[in-house]
């Protein structure tokens, strides 16, 4: 099972974030920086030997790797929408970046740039915050906090602490006229009251303070980083040809369950799949089991249950899962094989009475080929149902239902160990 150990925690007053990214890389630090604003808004930072391997907001207003792409201008409204729309229909297949390189809209090398960068802005936001909670939390796994799928960005924390700094010492100067940051809201002015005459950039900026309102969406619409955009409000501002709206009052989030994320990642997360319950259900059934001729076909139909309580899952979140995400997975992750066995699977079913057969016909023969027939398709059999776990677990946005989710099923697999000689 895993252990997890909170070895840092307090308060943001007495220690900013500038201060504790320091105390990471003295450290060489492995785990999870977990930050909760007053407000209820949550941050997280992944580290991995002392670098950042990522960062995410939990907030409706979070930066969004959609806005980062428009905003570096990698790739448009349009195609970023598409992208969002096919995976509503696919919940578990590609992710929008991996998507966006099928469209050949952008390179791998371009999606890379994109995730530092949203995870570098990401971070000079949350440094902003100075109210709020931090607990860092470690674990003898080092890969047991970032989500599955997800690769280790290296961002180097003496560059991220620079850019945090420069950015509050910007902010400084901006929030007199954008006073919630990034979130700021604004509407133009009903008249002008001075003559004034415009240029083209100027009337686009209020087309989009127009459409869009707030910073950073009229950022991510002018296809301009948001901090150079912001600088352009700020100016407006001044110049009172627009106002910032008073910030809307929002009661605190009690815990990551109820923050809600961005558009189409709220109808994509995971934390009402009833994984307690399917596990509860698959233990029980499994101590039912005594031989390995049952124990084999009980792990495939570990798998069937497990894809359809996902698709309930799915449906209730208003989204659908693809009839060959168990097909594609398993094809990815090498596991559509169990030596020269092909898994036969029709809408994310793998055939258990096929399965079955097979069983039958090698565990009552040679004695050395049952043994190690047995060994192979528990261990296959076993990764396969963690895979599809690990999968389900990175859609889980809070950072401690993850990690609860995954001591639990840690201990299940126990179960599957195959006996010692």
């Amino acid at each position: 099972m895993t252990t997890n150990t909170r070895l840092l925690q307090g308060s943001l007053r007495d220690f900013g974030l500038v201060e504790i990214l320091q105390m990471m890389e003295l450290g060489s630090a492995t785990g999870a920086l977990h930050l909760k604003h007053e407000q209820g808004r949550v941050g997280i930072l992944y580290f991995s030997d002392g670098k950042i391997a990522n960062c995410s907001e939990l907030d409706p207003c979070a930066l969004t790797l959609g806005d980062v792409l428009q905003q570096l201008g990698m790739a448009t409204f349009q195609q970023v929408e598409f992208a969002f729309s096919q995976q509503l229909q696919d919940a578990f297949g590609r992710r929008i970046g991996e998507r966006l390189i099928a469209m050949r809209v952008i390179t791998e090398q371009q999606l890379y740039e994109a995730l530092r960068t949203k995870a570098l802005w990401t971070a000079r936001e949350l440094a902003l915050w100075r109210e709020g909670t931090y607990e860092f939390i470690t674990s003898p796994k080092k890969q047991a906090f970032l989500p599955y799928g997800e690769q280790s960005l290296d961002l180097e924390i003496v560059r991220v602490t620079m850019e945090m700094v420069r950015y509050a010492d910007e902010w400084e100067q901006l929030k007199p006229y954008l006073p919630n940051g990034m979130r700021t809201m604004l509407k133009l002015v009903p008249t002008i009251p001075y003559p004034l005459s415009f240029n083209g950039r100027v009337i686009e900026i209020l087309q989009r303070v127009a459409l869009h309102r707030w910073v950073r969406k009229i950022a991510t619409g002018l296809r301009r980083p948001e901090l150079e955009v912001a600088r352009d409000l700020a100016t407006l501002v001044q110049q009172r040809l627009i106002v910032p709206l008073p910030e809307e009052p929002h009661p605190p989030s009690r815990d990551a369950r109820t923050v809600r994320l961005p558009g189409p990642a709220e109808r994509m997360r995971m934390e009402s799949f009833e994984l307690l319950n399917l596990i509860s259900r698959m233990e029980q059934d499994w101590y039912k089991r005594k031989s390995p001729v049952e124990q084999l076909p009980a792990l495939v139909q570990y798998i069937n249950w497990t894809m359809e309580a996902l698709a309930e899952t799915c449906r209730a979140n208003g989204t659908e899962l693809d009839p060959n995400t168990l097909e594609a997975l398993l094809t990815r992750e090498k596991l559509r094989y169990m030596g020269n066995y092909k898994f036969i699977i029709h809408n994310n079913r793998i055939d258990v009475e096929n399965f079955t057969a097979l069983c039958h016909e090698v565990l009552h023969g040679d004695l050395q080929r049952s043994k190690e027939f047995y060994e192979e398709a528990l261990s296959v059999l076993s990764r396969i149902l963690r895979v599809i776990f690990e999968t389900i677990n990175s859609r889980v946005a809070s950072l401690y239902e993850r990690l609860e989710n995954q001591e639990v099923w840690e201990a299940f697999f126990s179960l599957f160990e195959p006996p010692q000689n």
